[in-house]
């Protein structure tokens, strides 16, 4: 059965699968991200990352973990770190798990590894619709350099994905880029002729992005929209769009109704951020590198307010 026949074993035969685990201060939810990976019907090598916590998390991992791997906070970023626990994965599967996200369910990473079926199939991962729509997604789709180029915030994320180790061994992480690591290497990945299988059974939830405030937020969402700039063409993204976008697009799963499901304030923030960065790109074409990333903030600059 190609990659669902390894197994993991005392006899020290290579696991089907090695799952990467970032960390940074995860102490209350890294115990419960753990057991989630272990009761999967899969049996995966676990590889945490840390950069620099100075919670229980370290002790957690190193009684949980098969491998442990410190960084300090200073050499971080998140390419970096997944580049790390890539090297020291066994397994011809890594998968990247966000040390606040949990599986969907029991079976996820045997759903994951059952794409591999295809030859052409690079990596693994969910959304919940089709690229640049409100449309949900029903089925598997098969990501092409087209999608990605049009809709270069869509696609692989790193919050809950997958890949082939001998793809990432061509195409490492790009280790220079605050955030969006993911979409960068998708799009290396699809233009040297490989497809990205995005599942909506894969998605794994990205509400830790809301959970430490709207500050924070805003700066995780203006890190990310100008980290895309650096690698995709960004169309300008005016006031007018921004309102336009807020009034019209609004998500089939936002609560409420009528001009309720409008006023959710972590949407407004990232559609802020966005704009923001538009704006600061139009003002100086120096913004699409490294300065534009350290605008991301609403007062005070804080380029370590992340979360893994």
């Amino acid at each position: 059965m190609g990659i669902l026949s390894s197994q993991t074993g005392a006899d020290g035969r290579v696991p089907p699968a090695s799952v990467i685990i970032r960390t940074l201060n995860s102490a209350s939810t890294l115990a419960a991200v753990l057991d989630a990976v272990s009761a999967q019907t899969v049996a995966s090598e676990i590889i945490v990352v840390d950069s620099g916590s100075t919670d229980r998390t370290l002790e957690i991992a190193s009684a949980r973990a098969h491998r442990l791997i410190e960084i300090d906070a200073c050499e971080f970023s998140f390419g970096r770190a997944l580049n790390l626990g890539a090297a020291a994965a066994t397994a011809p599967v890594h998968v990247a798990l966000s040390s606040h996200s949990f599986p969907p369910d029991e079976s996820w990473i045997e759903r994951s590894l059952a794409k591999y079926e295809r030859p052409d199939v690079a990596a693994t991962s969910g959304a919940p619709t089709l690229p640049g729509s409100r449309t949900p997604l029903r089925a598997t789709h098969f990501q092409t350099v087209a999608d990605a180029v049009s809709q270069p915030s869509w696609g692989l994320s790193n919050t809950g994905a997958s890949w082939r180790a001998e793809v990432w061994a061509r195409f490492p992480f790009n280790e220079h880029l605050p955030a969006c690591e993911d979409k960068e290497w998708g799009l290396r990945v699809l233009r040297a002729g490989w497809t990205i299988a995005i599942d909506p059974s894969l998605s794994v939830s990205d509400a830790h992005r809301r959970r430490r405030g709207l500050q924070n937020l805003y700066q995780r969402a203006y890190r990310e929209q100008a980290s895309i700039r650096r690698f995709a063409s960004i169309p300008d993204y005016s006031l007018a769009d921004l309102l336009r976008e807020w009034i019209f697009d609004v998500p089939r799963d936002a609560p409420y109704r009528g001009w309720r499901r409008r006023l959710n304030y972590f949407r407004c923030t990232e559609l802020l951020a966005k704009h923001r960065v538009s704006t600061a790109a139009r003002r100086s074409p120096a913004c699409s590198s490294a300065a534009c990333s350290d605008g991301g903030r609403l007062t005070g600059g804080n380029r370590r307010g992340r979360s893994t």
